[in-house]
């Protein structure tokens, strides 16, 4: 007796390949809230992608994952440091649904640099470089007077692998990527188009095209 025959598609093409497993790093979470008394940065965060771009108002308005920041010096002060590791948020938490509901997190570390200002009206490039219990981060966004005369601080935070090159960087030179002079220069008034989820193979030079989608990773 012939075994029988495995089953075979009416269409007689080749079973599809399996796509690979989505990696989480994928996703850019944008952060934005107010300053107060120069030290304190309390807002929400959203998740999207560098393609995409910032969220709308109304995103961030209905996000229930909010964030309260301490720095340990005024924002404003921090223009005048030169060592970005003297500019940080020491204390906070913030809100995450890890599949367990909303719980507090907290930043292992979170180093911030401020460079600017730059147009008109004047805002600041911020750049920032940390670690949480999920892994490390780099951050490139931007400070901004907002219509009651206080401040606006958005950052676009980006996960990478232990093997990423941007690991080794510090908060300023996060920032002079897109500072003057800087590689994506060009990209300054909207830095989170300058934060791929891999670096190129022609890094540390300017990315091509500002996207989500994977590209060769640096050696």
């Amino acid at each position: 007796v012939m075994p029988p025959k495995r089953g075979t598609s009416s269409s007689g093409k080749a079973r599809k390949a399996r796509k690979p497993a989505p990696d989480w790093r994928e996703t850019l979470f944008y952060w934005r809230g107010k300053i107060t008394d120069e030290l304190h940065w309390s807002g929400t965060w959203c998740a999207g992608t560098d393609v995409d771009g910032l969220p709308s108002d109304a995103d961030f308005g209905a996000s229930l994952n909010s964030f309260s920041l301490v720095a340990n010096e005024p924002i404003g002060m921090l223009l005048l440091i030169e060592d970005a590791q003297e500019g940080a948020f020491v204390s906070g938490t913030y809100k995450l649904d890890n599949g367990g509901g909303l719980a507090d997190y907290a930043d292992l570390s979170h180093n911030i640099h401020v460079d600017g200002p730059f147009g008109e009206p004047e805002w600041c490039i911020v750049g920032a470089r940390g670690s949480t219990e999920f892994g490390e981060f780099v951050s490139l966004g931007r400070l901004d007077r907002s219509d009651d005369g206080g401040h606006m601080l958005t950052l676009a935070r980006r996960y990478i692998s232990a093997s990423d090159p941007r690991c080794k960087m510090t908060a300023a030179q996060i920032a002079s990527r897109v500072g003057k002079g800087g590689p994506e220069e060009s990209r300054c008034a909207e830095p989170w188009k300058a934060m791929p989820w891999k670096v190129h193979d022609g890094w540390p030079g300017p990315n091509p095209v500002a996207s989500s989608a994977p590209v060769e990773q640096a050696a």
